[in-house]
């Protein structure tokens, strides 16, 4: 989750030229995914998240053991969010879990403050085999928050109540703790949402091998818990999906006494309060207008047949919200429109995969576990758990039993310093990202730079897979070329080869129950797969940073240094171009408007038009440039210079280029004053210069003056299309 607050580390950063300090902020960018088990081939349902905040601070992996607490002992939450309290009905459980590293200095990362409390809580299964995700972050609509506020330290203070509100940290923590089942988890976080309240909006999934309970909340108090079943499957990244549902199905919906009453009392209610139904999305979250990627990706993923856009989601959320009615409003099972592949259940195999798509896998993610669950299987053995940690795009997860190991692979646990931020690349190992920083003035500004590794980076699990997927992603800005293709290829079949691999090497159930010790063999499968897999980390980051793995310099007129190097190398490595001839890319030549289209079609991945008809007399058919204008007629990019002409050799201008860009996006909004004089608010490019801007795909010429008549070179064009596109 982790929307609300600044991460207090914030990285430490380096003293650089530009004498500022920059920090970190979190990025809330979890994702989940729920696939029922009829859908799968192993007859098992996926109960999945990742935790995402950041690429710079160590995630350790422990086991609480039974009787940490006893019954009575009172549980302090971060001060950060309140903190939450609690006394412990009887002696907690045995459980799993992911937290901050708070062992390097001893400092909560949250609070800032001695971290003699648990500190972000992820993930987790007890010895009972019930399981929690902790939590996505959810975002409550501003009216819903008015009349039911989050219960966090601030509304205590101003209330003067001695209770603050359960917050994600908390909840693995108190619910693996004291729940032996998933429906008696489920119901004690209710009760505790109801009577304590909640610091933020939230989604989480509590499970066991018989139940797989989902619960959203988007205010303070109120929330809807649905029991999930075995032929459905969702994706929730960062967003409520619970749509229209009849609260009189008690068996399968769970929800708050006044959920309807505060929703009508906020003015937002939207559902048939007669038939005690509600939709909870449309009532209490607050709704983007633009679809979020990771949903297009995630569904377009399961079924390529779909080709959605934000447009489609957005007009129509029945495509991936949870419901339990028909249209005519008749109770059904919960159900979602989702319909994956048609010729083949989904295996394990698929699930992993909708964590390496690019806006899912990626630099923020911390860790993840998968829990796959086996209703005919003893308890202590019924629930799997697949772990990944650290940047998913270049991963793999290793299976445990979470219920039979004594211990983890040291590699999990081991504490190191934070990444350090800097604008000048150190000696060590780094990566790359972008900080805020303040200037010698005080004013906060978003910078790139490096992110320095700690020493012992190669000891932690974490970092060597944080390190592995990040610098693969930025080896351009780096070292100043890109990888070879043909590297990523080798990083991607190695990792892949190690995933199968890891499928055989996983101990049996057969061979558990045929040995004296099964703990002993499960702990110690457990520990062979995970150095096994660090290792061969460790081996793919030295790989990588070989000089050997790069991509030498393309053509001799690119210079390093240029502003526009790292805009040609994606190019090239995305085949938007090959340059005028094999060592040259020209990049002061014009570009013409048939060279823009075709730079823009191609960064699109060169889609198929769906219409044949040409309407441009001077756009031959078999011209490089005639399948990008006839896509970018039919998606509304370009209307040509005329009815009938597109003038393809013509010189594209600053203002045709963002227009270009600003159409591909769907034309949003840009909500920025205009600072150009000789941008007229009736031009059919402003809207385009104003989010161009916004964007910073371009600035103007001066600081009153775009110069939108003004030629574009093939280097700018390039740039332009990298900003908007790529970065």
């Amino acid at each position: 989750m982790k929307g609300n607050v600044l991460k207090k580390f914030l990285c430490t950063c380096l003293v650089t030229a530009a004498a500022f300090a920059a920090t970190t902020i979190s990025a809330s960018a979890c994702t989940t995914i729920y696939v029922g088990g009829d859908l799968v081939e192993e007859g098992t349902p996926f109960v999945a998240r990742t935790e995402d905040y950041g690429s710079d601070y160590n995630k350790l992996w422990f086991i609480s053991e039974s009787g940490k607490w006893k019954q009575g002992d009172h549980y302090v939450g971060c001060p950060e969010y309140g903190p939450f309290e609690w006394d412990f009905t009887h002696d907690s459980y045995r459980f799993t879990y992911f937290t901050n590293d708070i062992y390097y200095d001893g400092i909560c990362p949250e609070c800032g403050e001695k971290a003699d409390h648990y500190s972000y809580t992820e993930f987790g299964t007890n010895e009972k085999g019930v399981s929690v995700s902790a939590t996505e972050t959810l975002y409550g609509n501003e009216k819903v928050t008015e009349a039911d506020p989050y219960r966090d330290a601030e509304w205590a203070e101003a209330n003067k109540s001695e209770r603050t509100g359960i917050e994600e940290t908390d909840i693995p923590t108190i619910i693996l703790a004291e729940a032996s089942s998933a429906r008696e988890g489920v119901k004690l976080l209710l009760d505790i949402y109801e009577n304590y309240g909640c610091v933020a909006a939230s989604g989480v999934f509590v499970c066991d091998k018989d139940e797989v309970w989902y619960v959203e909340n988007c205010s303070g108090t109120q929330y809807v818990a649905i029991k999930l079943n075995d032929n459905m499957i969702f994706l929730e990244p960062n967003m409520a999906v619970i749509g229209r549902v009849d609260l009189d199905d008690t068996e399968n919906v769970l929800s708050s006494k006044d959920l309807i009453a505060v929703a009508k009392k906020a003015g937002t209610f939207v559902g048939d309060e007669a038939k005690n139904i509600i939709d909870f999305r449309a009532s209490y979250a607050r709704i983007s207008e633009k679809m979020d990627q990771r949903m297009i990706d995630g569904l377009n993923y399961l079924n390529a047949a779909y080709k959605y856009d934000s447009d489609a989601l957005v007009a129509d959320n029945t495509k991936f919200t949870i419901s339990n009615l028909d249209a005519s409003d008749k109770l059904v099972a919960l159900y979602t429109n989702i319909i994956v592949l048609v010729d083949r259940k989904l295996d394990k195999d698929d699930v992993f995969g909708y964590y390496k798509l690019s806006s899912i896998g990626k630099a923020s993610n911390q860790e993840i576990e998968i829990f796959q669950l086996f209703k005919d299987r003893p308890v202590e053995t019924a629930t799997v758990g697949w772990v990944g940690v650290g940047n998913m795009s270049y991963n793999v997860f290793v299976p445990y039993y979470p219920m039979l190991i004594d211990s983890m692979y040291k590699g999990y646990q081991v504490s190191t310093a934070s990444a350090k931020f800097t604008t000048e690349k150190p000696d060590t190992f780094c990566t790359y990202g972008t900080s805020w920083a303040q200037d010698a003035e005080g004013n906060w500004q978003r910078v790139s730079g490096f992110k320095a590794y700690p020493s012992n980076w190669k000891d932690s699990y974490y970092f060597t897979f944080e390190g592995l997927g990040g610098y693969i992603a930025n080896a351009d800005k780096i070292t100043g070329k890109p990888l070879k293709a043909e590297a990523k290829a080798y990083v991607a079949d190695k990792l892949a080869a190690l995933q199968q691999e890891l499928y055989k090497d996983f101990v049996t159930t057969d061979q558990l129950a045929k040995v004296d010790d099964a703990r002993a063999l499960a702990t110690e499968n457990g520990k062979t797969m995970a150095e096994k897999t660090h290792k061969l980390g460790v081996e793919l980051v030295e790989y990588i940073t070989k000089d050997e793995a790069l991509q030498p310099s393309v053509f001799t007129d690119v210079k390093e240094g240029a502003y526009y190097v790292d805009a040609v190398n994606w190019a090239v490595d995305k085949k938007v171009t090959s340059g005028k001839t094999e060592t040259t890319f020209a990049p002061n030549d014009s570009c013409t408007r048939a060279q823009a289209v075709t730079f823009l079609w191609r960064a699109a991945g060169s889609p198929a038009a769906k219409s044949a008809v040409m309407p441009f007399t001077d756009v031959k058919a078999g011209s490089y440039y005639y399948d990008a204008v006839l896509w970018a007629v039919e998606n509304g990019i370009t209307k040509g210079t005329s009815d009938t002409m597109f003038s393809p050799d013509a010189t594209c201008s600053r203002a045709q280029i963002v227009t270009f860009l600003w159409r591909s996006q769907k034309s949003p909004a840009a909500g920025t004053a205009n600072p150009f004089t000789d941008v007229k608010a009736s031009a059919y490019y402003a809207d385009a210069v104003l989010w161009a801007v916004k964007e910073d795909v371009t600035k103007g010429t001066t600081n009153t003056t775009f110069s939108p008549d003004a030629n574009c070179t093939r280097a700018q064009i390039v740039t332009f299309i990298w900003r908007a596109l790529a970065e």
